[in-house]
C-alpha cells in the first residue's frame, strides 16, 4: 500500500510538469522592433542574431528595421521602434532635444582612422597639421572622434587643418587622386585600402582614444526609452542577452562560416584574404565592455565634444547609461 501510495504522490507531481512544458514552449515570444543599419558591422549582428536564434533564446522575436544612424535614432523617438542602434553622442543630443533615451549594452568601437599613402612622409597625426584632411560631415560621430583627437593633442581639427567633407566614397577617391594627405575611414574600408600596399593607418581611433581615456570610443550602442526601461527591465535584459550573446559567438571566434557567407553582402569583401583580415578585424571592432569604469570613460570622451561645442550640455551623463 505505502509503494502504491508513493507511485500515485510521484504522479500527482509529475502531470502537472509535464503538461506545463510544452504550453510554455508554446508561448509566444515578445516581437520588438528595432532599427539598425542593413550594412556593416550594424548589420552583421543584427544577421546573427536572427541567425542563431539568440533573441528567441530569450523570449524575444526581434523584428530588425533597417535604416541610416539618423533616421534609426529619430524611429525610437517617434515610436516606430522599442530600441534602436545609436552613437552615444547621438543620445547626447536626444536627450537635449526632449526624447530621455537610456542605453543599455555595446555594440561597437568606432573603427575609424587617419589613413594615409604608404609613402607619406607622416609619423603622427600632429604631422598632418596645416594640410589637407579629408573629413566626415561635423555631424557625424566620425568627424566627431576626430575632433576630440586632435584637441587632446592641443590641436583644434577646425582650425588647424584644412578640412575637406565628404561620404565614404569621395574620401576615398580624394586620397587616391591625391588631392588630401589623409582620410578618415573606418572598416572595412580601411583594411581594404592598407591590403593595397599603398596605404597605411596614421592613427588608429579606437588605440588613441583608449590610451587617453581608458576604453576605445564606442560608435554604437543600443537605446531606449527611459520610460521602455524603466516599465519593461526584463525586456531590456532579453534584448542586452541576445546582443552580448551574439558579442560573445564573434569574440571566440564561433561565427567564422557565417561571416564568410555575409562577407560580400555586409562588407563588399571578396578576395580570401580580403575576408581573413576582415574576420580578423570584425572581431576586434565589436565591443564587449559596460560597467562603471567604462560609463567613465565614455563620459570622458563626450565631455571633451561639450567642450568644444560639438555637444551639448545635457548635466550628468551618468543617467544615459543602464548598469
Amino acid at each position: 500500500m505505502k509503494t502504491k501510495r508513493d507511485f500515485l504522490r510521484l504522479l500527482i507531481f509529475l502531470v502537472p510538469s509535464c503538461l506545463a512544458g510544452p504550453a510554455l514552449a508554446g508561448q509566444a515570444l515578445q516581437t520588438i522592433n528595432i532599427a539598425t543599419s542593413a550594412a556593416g558591422q550594424s548589420g552583421y549582428i543584427a544577421a546573427l542574431i536572427e541567425n542563431k536564434k539568440l533573441d528567441t533564446k530569450h523570449g524575444i522575436k526581434i523584428n530588425n528595421m533597417m535604416m541610416d544612424f539618423t533616421e534609426a535614432a529619430n524611429a525610437v523617438k517617434l515610436g516606430r521602434t522599442t530600441a534602436s542602434s545609436m552613437q552615444p553622442s547621438t543620445a547626447v543630443n536626444l536627450v537635449k532635444s526632449g526624447t530621455d533615451i537610456r542605453l543599455i549594452t555595446p555594440q561597437i568601437w568606432s573603427g575609424n582612422s587617419w589613413v594615409v599613402r604608404k609613402d607619406a612622409p607622416y609619423k603622427s597625426f600632429g604631422d598632418l597639421k596645416g594640410k589637407k584632411i579629408g573629413n566626415f560631415a561635423r555631424v557625424t560621430g566620425a568627424y566627431f572622434f576626430s575632433a576630440v583627437i586632435a584637441k587632446e593633442q592641443k590641436l583644434n581639427i577646425e582650425k588647424d587643418f584644412q578640412n575637406v567633407p565628404a561620404e565614404t566614397g569621395a574620401l576615398i577617391a580624394l586620397l587616391e587622386r591625391g588631392e588630401v594627405e589623409a582620410i578618415n575611414m573606418f572598416e572595412p574600408h580601411t583594411t581594404r585600402l592598407v591590403m593595397s600596399g599603398k596605404y597605411r593607418v596614421l592613427t588608429d581611433f579606437d588605440i588613441e582614444l583608449e590610451n587617453i581615456f581608458g576604453a576605445p570610443p564606442l560608435k554604437s550602442t543600443v537605446g531606449m526609452l527611459k520610460e521602455t526601461v524603466e516599465k519593461q527591465p526584463a525586456l531590456v535584459k532579453a534584448i542586452r542577452s541576445a546582443y552580448g550573446d551574439a558579442i560573445q559567438v564573434i569574440k571566440a571566434g564561433q561565427d567564422e562560416e557565417f561571416f564568410k557567407s555575409k562577407a560580400k553582402e555586409l562588407f563588399n569583401l571578396s578576395t580570401p584574404e580580403e575576408i581573413t583580415a576582415g574576420l580578423k578585424q570584425n572581431k576586434a571592432n565589436f565591443a564587449d565592455k559596460w560597467g562603471e569604469s567604462f560609463f567613465q570613460s565614455q563620459n570622458k570622451i563626450l565631455q571633451s565634444g561639450i567642450s568644444l561645442g560639438l555637444l551639448p550640455n545635457i548635466g550628468d551623463l551618468n543617467n544615459l547609461w543602464i548598469k
